[in-house]
């Protein structure tokens, strides 16, 4: 197997799109560059199998996440209400998450790639968040697997990367829609329970 070392990192993410095609599935690629980024790129690359390497970009950028945001209160709850709803009178918890049937007292109950790109502008406005442009391994994904990534909201793990490895946006359309529907019910059902 022939192998690759990189030795230039704006080179290399130039190229980002013509080293996932199957041009270079027989080569590996290699690194002494310390950069964590670059390396879990190298890694993704290395892994030949498509349905293993989106479960390895899924992971990987998951856990770059929340390693950025660990320790951090990004949304400034106070008594389980954001930044958006501390106003007297309100009355709304959980912020974003309160539509969502994964969230529960403790959190939420599954590791969703798209919940995690998404703040709002409030947030936004007064902290550093990790925007999907800094996410320079989804440059491995196809165009219509960054679409899914966009807004794949409500989706567990297992429905998430199905829709990834599908790369299907009539597919993936219908699935938020039947995500939406089926919240909806689930949130209905507790309210009035």
């Amino acid at each position: 197997m022939k192998e690759i070392l990189v030795d230039n990192k704006k080179k290399f993410y130039s190229k980002l799109f013509l080293y996932k095609t199957f041009l270079y599935k027989r080569v590996m690629f290699k690194s002494s560059l310390d950069d964590e980024e670059l390396q879990g790129i190298i890694t993704a690359l290395n892994i030949k199998k498509k349905s293993k390497r989106i479960e390895y970009i899924y992971d990987y950028s998951c856990n770059r996440i929340d390693k950025f945001y660990k320790g951090k209160n990004m949304c400034q709850f106070k008594d389980g209400q954001c930044i958006n709803h501390q106003y007297p009178g309100c009355n709304i918890k959980n912020g974003c998450c309160r539509i969502c049937i994964n969230q529960s007292e403790t959190g939420c109950k599954t590791s969703n790639l798209s919940c995690k790109l998404f703040y709002c502008d409030n947030v936004k406005k007064n902290n550093e968040t990790i925007k999907f442009k800094d996410m320079k391994i989804f440059k491995l994904l196809t165009f219509r697997q960054r679409i899914i990534i966009l807004d794949n909201f409500f989706a567990n793990r297992e429905e998430f990367l199905k829709e990834l490895k599908l790369g299907l946006l009539v597919y993936h359309s219908l699935m938020i829609v039947y995500r939406l529907m089926r919240s909806s019910i689930i949130l209905r059902k507790r309210r009035t329970s």
